[in-house]
């Protein structure tokens, strides 16, 4: 018992087995002399965080390839029911490259002829003017209103554009292309010869990615009508870009 004046000594607390204190204690796991992690929490720990990080970078990348393939979907499908409107009117679907059939058998040099195709052009049409040295593009907005005939002839290697009249051209591209939709093939010329551009990047960082159309060459997968594909990047592995490929066959 406590007596008055008595000194006072410094007593440690202590929790007696079998209460309530210590159950408590128990209950929750309390080591008063364990206050850090131990080395395989602290490994276990950062390999949990390394696995949530890399899902959370898988699916980021395959959110981006899925609305690239997408995008280039429906960009796809519109060029295809164009292409289609043109053909029920007038009974033969776009040229393609004058050289294309001629260099099926190259495959580089079949890739570049099919890529620089007059397909804009053709779903826009133009009228020629000037005993044929010139091509007025019905729709202005694609890219350019006025053509030299020699210069469509030396990008595209054909002398005009099929879809013309001496009044007015039949407009498949309704509305008429954005510029965001075509690209100039050079910058040579005044002014510019474009073409339709993929909306997906094949080199990361260069948007000048061009459609390829065939409807002439013996590659073709549908030989009764014409090939429209784009190739485009999906992403990188390993530094170097996965490229692939979507057609309409």
């Amino acid at each position: 018992m406590w007596s008055a004046g008595a000194p006072t000594t410094t007593r440690e607390a202590r929790v007696l087995p079998g209460t309530k204190y210590a159950r408590l204690r128990r209950g929750l796991g309390f080591d008063a002399g364990r206050l850090a992690f131990t080395l395989i929490e602290l490994l276990t720990v950062i390999a949990i965080m390394a696995i949530i990080a890399s899902l959370v970078v898988t699916m980021g990348q395959a959110a981006a390839q899925k609305k690239k393939t997408l995008a280039v979907d429906a960009d796809k499908n519109k060029l295809i029911t164009m292409i289609s409107s043109y053909q029920a009117k007038l009974n033969y679907y776009p040229p393609d490259n004058g050289l294309l059939a001629a260099h099926a058998s190259n495959l580089g040099l079949y890739e570049g002829y099919a890529a620089t195709n007059p397909l804009i052009y053709e779903l826009v049409g133009a009228t020629n003017t000037n005993n044929g040295a010139n091509l007025i593009v019905y729709n202005s907005s694609a890219a350019a209103p006025n053509l030299q005939s020699s210069d469509y002839e030396l990008i595209f290697n054909r002398g005009g554009i099929a879809n013309s009249d001496s009044s007015e051209p039949k407009n498949f591209f309704q509305p008429g292309p954005l510029p965001k939709e075509y690209a100039p093939y050079s910058t040579k010329y005044s002014p510019p010869i474009c073409g339709l551009i993929v909306p997906a990047d094949l080199i990361p960082g260069n948007t000048n990615n061009f459609w390829h159309y065939d409807s002439s060459s013996a590659n073709r997968h549908n030989m009764s009508s014409y090939d429209l594909w784009a190739e485009f990047s999906i992403g990188s592995k390993g530094g170097k870009s996965t490229i692939i490929t979507n057609g309409n066959w």
